[in-house]
């Protein structure tokens, strides 16, 4: 406790420069498994409501095997009538292989329509100049595909997806099932961390309130990194995430809705406050 215009804690009211506000996540252990060049905003998010968070990164994402495929369809991408982003880091490498060749983005893009997943997608878009012309409401393929199909016929219609190295093919398939020629490129690949800090690890297994696992990937590095152990219950984004999770013996108690960063976070906190834990 501590006062003079500074802070001081208790319960879950902070008081910030004579400011009062909530720290419903105030004695709560959260780890967070993103890769460390994504988990900025979650954490901060976590932090700000109280919660002690564990930074433990379990993918790394790199550069694809094949540069050249990727530098190609960087080259074509004007002459399709689609190019579809799933992912923030899809958008990510495309943009800078577009910036190594001398391209650049916007002019990559250009003539083709911008299609994408969920507003983390489109903020990354938009950051480098690249106009967003159709992101559905509900952030998972099968509502991407509904979207797609509405915005006219889709047979004769050339769709390029730049996306990871292994992915669900739910949105390739389904287009093609209606008629559209799908090229999929790998834009980048996603890597298990093999290690971490042996102290972090046992403080983990002793116990924590939430896992939170925002993909797939995300559950298996958590998985491998602890040896399968289940310390705590899971906080996931989307289904597919959900799936993984249960699959691996998970509990997962906590999806995030809407399937994004503060969707997850308000997740956490009605969890907590609702009396769950």
């Amino acid at each position: 406790m501590e006062y003079g215009g500074l802070y001081f804690v208790m319960g879950t009211i902070e008081v910030v420069d004579g400011l009062i506000k909530t720290v419903p996540l105030a004695d709560r252990s959260i780890v967070v498994t993103r890769a460390e060049a994504q988990a900025t905003e979650l954490v901060e998010a976590l932090e700000d409501l109280g919660a002690e968070v564990l930074r433990l990164p379990t993918i790394r994402t790199v550069p694809p095997l094949d540069t050249e495929s990727l530098e190609r369809a960087v080259r074509s991408a004007s002459g399709y009538d689609w190019v579809v982003f799933t992912s923030a880091n899809g958008v990510e490498f495309f943009s800078r292989t577009a910036d190594e060749i001398e391209l650049g983005a916007v002019r990559a893009l250009e003539g083709s329509r911008v299609c994408c997943v969920g507003p983390a997608t489109a903020q990354v878009l938009e950051g480098v100049g690249v106009n967003v012309d159709l992101s559905p409401d509900v952030h998972y393929a099968e509502a991407l595909l509904e979207s797609l199909s509405s915005e006219g016929p889709l047979p004769g219609r050339r769709f390029l997806i730049p996306t990871a190295a292994k992915t669900q093919p739910i949105l390739p398939e389904g287009l093609r099932a209606l008629g559209a020629t799908v090229d999929i490129v790998v834009a980048y690949q996603t890597i298990l961390v093999k290690g971490a800090d042996p102290a972090l690890l046992e403080r983990i297994r002793s116990g924590v309130d939430l896992i939170t696992f925002t993909s797939p990937s995300t559950v298996q590095g958590f998985h491998a990194l602890l040896g399968g152990k289940h310390p705590g219950r899971a906080a996931v984004i989307g289904p597919v995430t959900a799936v993984m999770a249960r699959d691996l013996g998970y509990p997962v108690t906590v999806e995030a809705c809407p399937f994004t960063v503060p969707g997850l976070v308000d997740s956490i906190v009605e969890y907590f406050q609702g009396g769950s834990a």
